[in-house]
């Protein structure tokens, strides 16, 4: 039986060029999306892997990459065996980080397709928001 599916979204501006919040986003020891540590080679097909700890619980999510286009797109999908929802590909979330360059910096846009409830989609955009804000003033995001 098909499920409405929700989408969650949050948008930033750093004052650094696009280039630079790419290398911050990839950076081996960043921790901006939900406090993951994210691992990939990053071409389209390539498993991608999120480590790290949520509220206090180890979590290993994965997903695939779908595209990944230097310095302005990254698309992958992701699932969270924390979800408790099966393994299966109707699961999965779609999401798009995309950096476009803006007057004196770069707004990021982050994008989650196919959640399975409001709860969880309003949860995610409150992540994202919280995952930007942190990634905006980070070391790395400010001018010295």
């Amino acid at each position: 039986m098909s499920h409405e599916r929700h989408i969650a979204s949050a948008s930033t501006f750093v004052a650094e060029p696009p280039e630079r919040v790419w290398a911050e986003l990839l950076h081996p020891g960043a921790r901006w999306v939900l406090g993951a540590n994210i691992e990939s080679d990053f071409q389209v097909g390539s498993p991608v892997t999120f480590e790290g700890h949520f509220f206090g619980r180890q979590f290993e999510d994965h997903g695939t990459v779908l595209a990944f286009e230097r310095p302005r797109l990254m698309h992958f999908t992701h699932y969270s065996p924390l979800s408790g929802l099966p393994d299966v590909p109707e699961n999965y979330h779609d999401i798009r980080i995309l950096l476009e360059p803006t007057d004196g910096g770069t707004r990021i846009l982050v994008e989650q397709r196919n959640i399975d409830t409001p709860e969880h989609a309003r949860s995610s955009r409150e992540q994202w928001t919280q995952a930007l804000t942190s990634l905006a003033h980070s070391d790395g995001a400010h001018r010295r």
